[in-house]
């Protein structure tokens, strides 16, 4: 059996892998080996590490090694990863040192880099089992529990309640009738000859549910800054400030349009190699269900929009104020122009 540990991380930055001679919407950027990989006092071998960074700017590490087929231990792994530790360091502190390594080096590369990235973490087990020798539903239903344990990282599996696996059962997404498909938003259980397949496809929904996350935040802080300026546009004497607000919001409000070009792009992304595949395609779109990645997107899409409503409302009321300033002027203007005609008039009669 192979677990795989999947880590997403955002680069906080757009490629153009064009760049790197390739169309595709990856690229392998690395392919190196561990020299040792522990599980509390356990020790396991032929560790093998993949880099890859996506277009649409997140970064993914992919951590393979064998395993013994011992389903009890499949748990185990699944909700204490971060136990393990590679090369005498523990895997988050060496997840985030090569994603680190790997932001650098694809600087050149970026058509666009945001100001802040999401810093959360997040392992995603995957096991594959070699092909069943019986049915799936048998083999599913003689270890439904520990199954269970492995996809949702529940340690306590074996009390789970018949409530709980009739409300969240297991579905298997398997085409043929040996081949098992598990999948919930803690981990996937695996058993297909095209294992190597259904994993890239893993990695493909947990990658664009991990930049829908990055865009999430990075919209948060957009939304407070757009919100702010609202509270911050000059009324009353501080009318004068207008001129250097409007300068100030105009900048912020480029920058955000920007930001929403390459959002957009990045989410509406196709993959043909999927479109052209039904059991590819039906699996994608469940996956995506699991991780809710719809109603994130959603959830992204009304950000914008809120964000667009507050540089419009703002961009109204530093252009009324404007206008009232140009006003003031003028008057000040004509104002003065009058009294100083008043006192031309005055020197020139005495």
């Amino acid at each position: 059996m192979i677990c795989t540990l999947l880590y997403p991380f955002d680069m906080g930055l757009d490629l153009d892998l064009k760049k790197e001679g390739t169309n595709s919407f990856f690229k392998v950027l690395h392919h190196e080996k561990a020299a040792s990989l522990t599980f509390f006092d356990k020790h396991y071998h032929n560790i093998d590490i993949e880099t890859r960074i996506y277009k649409f700017g997140c970064g993914l590490i992919s951590i393979s090694f064998p395993i013994d087929k011992n389903l009890q231990a499949c748990t185990q792994i699944s909700s204490l990863s971060s136990q393990i530790k590679i090369d005498g360091a523990e895997l988050v502190t060496y997840c985030k040192s090569l994603a680190s390594k790997t932001i650098n080096e694809v600087q050149q590369i970026s058509t666009h880099k945001y100001e802040k990235k999401l810093e959360e973490v997040e392992i995603f087990p995957v096991f594959i089992m070699e092909k069943l020798a019986t049915s799936a539903d048998a083999y599913i239903t003689k270890n439904l529990k520990t199954l269970y344990g492995i996809v949702s990282s529940e340690t306590n599996y074996e009390k789970l309640s018949e409530f709980v696996l009739q409300q969240e059962p297991l579905a298997n997404y398997g085409y043929y009738e040996d081949e098992i498909i598990l999948i919930k938003k803690f981990g996937a259980f695996i058993s297909s000859e095209e294992s190597d397949t259904i994993v890239d496809v893993i990695r493909l929904s947990l990658v664009q549910w991990w930049v829908l996350k990055s865009y999430d935040f990075i919209l948060e802080m957009e939304l407070d800054e757009a919100q702010q300026h609202i509270a911050d546009i000059p009324s009353g004497f501080k009318i004068l400030r207008t001129f250097t607000q409007y300068n100030k919001f105009s900048k912020d409000s480029l920058d955000f349009n920007r930001d929403k070009l390459e959002i957009i792009s990045s989410i509406h992304t196709s993959i043909t190699e999927i479109e052209n595949d039904w059991h590819l395609k039906t699996l994608y779109t469940n996956i995506n269900k699991i991780f809710d990645t719809d109603e994130l997107y959603k959830w992204v899409e009304t950000k914008i929009t809120r964000i667009e409503d507050s540089y419009e409302n703002a961009r109204d009321f530093l252009s009324t104020n404007f206008f009232i300033l140009l006003d003031i002027i003028f008057f000040l203007s004509l104002v003065w122009s009058i009294f100083d005609t008043w006192l031309l008039w005055k020197i020139s009669a005495k």
